[in-house]
């Protein structure tokens, strides 16, 4: 990210500038910079994609809904969410199990 906005930065003369340019470049990344690794989607159409199994780009073939290889895990345990919720809801959608 620095080397793709630190013109900007340089230009900028107060902290609240600072914060909107970086906020601007977040909001670009996560929303309009499409990635190959993230099956040729932004970060939030990819979160969608993996949440919904819905493939937001009219294609013949869409890819398979990813998995992760690996479960979740908050200082040493297993950590499951309840797919009907948004798992960035702090209100309680995750469980933790201990073992």
């Amino acid at each position: 990210m620095k080397d793709e906005i630190a013109g900007q930065i340089r230009q900028c003369g107060t902290f609240a500038e600072v914060s909107a340019v970086i906020d601007q470049y977040m909001d670009y990344y996560n929303r309009e910079r499409y990635q190959w690794d993230l099956a040729k989607l932004s970060p939030d159409e990819f979160y969608r994609f993996c949440t919904t199994g819905e493939y937001p780009i009219s294609v013949g073939n869409p890819p398979p809904v990813p998995t992760p290889e690996k479960p979740a895990t908050m200082h040493g345990q297993k950590i499951t969410l309840d797919q009907n919720k948004c798992p960035a809801n702090r209100n309680g959608d995750a469980q933790v199990e201990n073992g």
